[in-house]
C-alpha cells in the first residue's frame, strides 16, 4: 500500500528506510514505485508519456501491517547534469580529494533561491538528509555524457546505492552492457528491473536487494520481507476462498419461470418459459464470473481495472465441438477417469463420451462470452435440469432450471476464473490507459493440467455442492488443492 505526502516536515526519518529515486526524466521512476508498491491509481503516481510529469519530490511509503515499513522519495530528473557537474567541482575548487556532502549542501545553498539548477537542487536535498539511492535508467539508451555526470554527482554523496535497469520489454536492453560498466564502478549494487512485466517475485527480491546495500537497515528490511511474504500468502488464501465462494454459488444456482397450462398452445409456452429462465440462468452465470474477477482484482490492488465478459469463443460451441475440448475443462478421458476415481460411477464417463445433450457448456461459453444467446438452436432445450411443480390453485406451471447435466461444467467455471487469476497476477502496476481486464481464454485449460490428487479432490467437493451437502473435509481437501493450483499459477508466470 502506498501513501503520499508532498510536502513533508523532513524527507528522511531515522524510524524507516528511505530512498529516494533519482534518474535523468522520463527514464522510467513513476512505473518502477507504481508496480513496486502496487499503486494504479493516476491520483497516487501518475504515470505520464510526456516528459517531466515528476517536477517536485513526492514521498511514497510503503505500508504493512498498518506501519510505514519503507520510505521511496520521487524526484524530479536530472535537467542540467553536466552544468550542474561543472558547478559542484567549482564550488570544492582546490580542496584535495572528490567533492562530498559538505560541497553538495553548498551547491543546494547557493542555488536553491535562484531559479537554476532547481530539480538538482530538489533532488538532492533527501540525499543531504541521509536517504540512499534507487537511480533508474533506461539501459535502452546509450551512455551520454549527461548520463555520466549523473552518475558522478550521485558518488558525490557517499550514500548507499542501488542502480536499476529499468528494461522495457525484450527489446529495450540494447546498451545494458555499456550501463552495467560505468555503473559497476560508482554503485553498490545493479539490477534489471521491467516496470511493465515485474510479478511479486521479482519486487521482492528488488526490495531485498535494498537490504544489501545499506547493513543498518538489514534487520528491519529483513522483517519488511517477512510482513510481505505473510500478506502475499494471505492474499493467496483469500484469493481460495472467492473462488470457491463462486464455484459453490454457481454450481447451486437455479433459475425459475412458469406458463400456463391453459395457453393456446401449452408445449409452446413450455418451450418458451424454459428458454427465458436458461437465459437468465446464463446471464446470472456470467455475472457471477465478473464480480469474482472483479474481486480478484481489488485483492490485488488493482483499483483502477473492471473485468469484462469472458469471450474468446464462438457462440454455437458445444461439447460436441474439438475446440471445446481443447479450450475449457478436462478431456474425455480425464472425467472419465476422475468420475470412476471418486466413486461417481461409470454413468458420468459414458454421458461425457456421448456428450448426451451438447448444449450445457457451449450455453455456458456462449453467457461467459459477453451474454450472446444464439446458442439456442432451433427447438431443442438446453440441458439444464429441469423440474416442475404446479402453481398453487390458480394452476399453471412452474419451472427451475440449472445446473447443466454434463459434469464439465464444474472445470469449465474452474478454468474460467484460473484463467482470470492468471491474468491478474501478469498485470504490473504500472500498466496505464487500459481499463478493462479482457476475458480471454489464454492459452487454454488449467483444470486439465493439474496433477491427478487434485485433479479427484476437487472432483470429490464438486460432487458434494452439487448434492447440497457441506462436507468440511472435502471443504478443506479442496481449499488445499486450490490453494495449490494458484502458487503453480504464480510460479510459473
Amino acid at each position: 500500500m502506498a501513501l503520499r505526502t508532498t510536502q513533508p516536515a523532513e524527507w528522511v526519518t531515522t524510524e524507516v528506510p528511505c530512498f529516494a529515486v533519482v534518474g535523468k526524466v522520463n527514464m522510467g521512476k513513476s512505473a518502477v514505485l507504481a508496480t513496486l508498491l502496487e499503486e494504479d491509481d493516476d491520483r497516487i503516481i501518475r504515470i505520464s508519456p510526456e516528459p517531466g510529469e515528476t517536477t517536485r519530490c513526492q514521498r511514497l511509503s510503503l505500508v504493512l501491517d498498518g506501519a510505514e515499513r519503507l520510505r521511496f522519495i520521487d524526484t524530479p530528473g536530472f535537467q542540467q547534469p553536466i552544468e550542474a557537474l561543472r558547478a559542484i567541482r567549482a564550488l570544492h575548487g582546490s580542496q584535495t580529494g572528490t567533492p562530498g556532502l559538505a560541497t553538495l549542501q553548498s551547491f543546494v545553498d547557493e542555488y536553491r533561491d535562484t531559479g537554476e539548477f532547481e530539480d538538482e537542487c530538489r533532488l538532492l536535498e533527501p540525499l543531504l538528509q541521509g536517504a540512499g539511492i534507487l537511480y533508474v535508467i533506461d539501459p535502452g539508451v546509450p551512455v551520454y555524457d549527461s548520463f555520466l555526470a549523473e552518475i558522478e554527482i550521485l558518488r558525490f554523496s557517499g550514500r548507499a546505492r542501488l542502480a536499476l535497469l529499468n528494461q522495457r520489454g525484450e527489446a529495450g536492453a540494447v546498451h545494458e552492457h555499456e550501463w552495467r560498466e560505468h555503473l559497476g564502478k560508482a554503485f553498490n549494487l545493479v539490477r534489471v528491473f521491467d516496470a511493465h512485466r515485474a510479478r511479486f517475485a521479482t519486487r521482492r527480491d528488488l526490495l531485498a536487494a535494498l537490504n544489501q546495500i545499506d547493513e543498518r537497515d538489514r534487520e528491519h528490511l529483513q522483517t519488511t520481507t517477512a510482513l510481505l511474504d505473510a500478506e502475499w500468502q494471505q492474499r493467496r488464501e483469500e484469493a481460495v476462498e472467492r473462488i470457491q465462494h463462486f464455484l459453490r454459488t454457481a454450481l447451486a444456482l437455479r433459475e425459475h419461470g412458469h406458463y400456463a397450462e391453459d395457453a393456446p398452445a401449452p408445449e409452446a409456452a413450455k418451450r418458451e418459459a424454459v428458454k427465458q429462465a436458461s437465459r437468465r440462468y446464463y446471464e446470472r452465470i456470467a455475472a457471477l464470473e465478473r464480480e469474482t474477477a472483479n474481486d480478484l482484482l481489488r485483492l490485488y490492488r488493482h483499483t483502477a481495472v473492471q473485468a469484462e465478459a469472458m469471450k474468446g469463443f464462438d457462440d454455437d460451441l458445444d461439447l460436441a465441438s474439438d475446440e471445446t475440448w481443447r479450450r475449457l475443462g478436462l478431456t474425455r478421458q480425464q472425467l472419465t477417469f476422475v468420475g470412476a476415481a471418486v466413486g461417481a460411477g461409470a454413468g458420468i464417463g459414458v454421458d461425457a463420451a456421448t456428450f448426451g445433450h451438447s448444449l450445457g457448456v457451449g450455453a455456458l461459453i456462449g453467457g461467459l462470452g459477453g451474454g450472446a444467446l444464439a446458442f439456442f438452436k432451433g427447438d431443442a432445450l438446453p440441458t439444464l435440469r429441469l423440474d416442475m411443480a404446479r402453481i398453487g390453485p390458480l394452476g399453471g406451471q412452474r419451472i427451475t432450471v440449472g445446473p447443466p447435466r454434463n459434469p464439465n461444467f464444474a472445470w469449465v467455471l474452474l478454468d474460467s476464473i484460473l484463467i482470470r487469476y492468471r491474468q491478474i497476477l501478469s498485470r504490473a502496476h504500472a500498466r496505464r490507459g487500459d481499463a478493462l481486464l479482457e476475458g480471454e481464454a489464454g492459452d487454454g485449460s488449467i483444470a486439465r493440467e493439474l496433477a491427478s490428487g487434485p485433479q479427484k479432490a476437487l472432483a470429490r467437493w464438486f460432487r458434494s455442492v452439487n448434492r447440497v451437502q457441506r462436507d468440511p473435509e472435502q471443504e478443506s481437501a479442496a481449499f488445499a488443492a486450490l490453494l495449490a493450483v494458484l502458487t503453480s499459477i504464480e510460479d510459473e508466470l
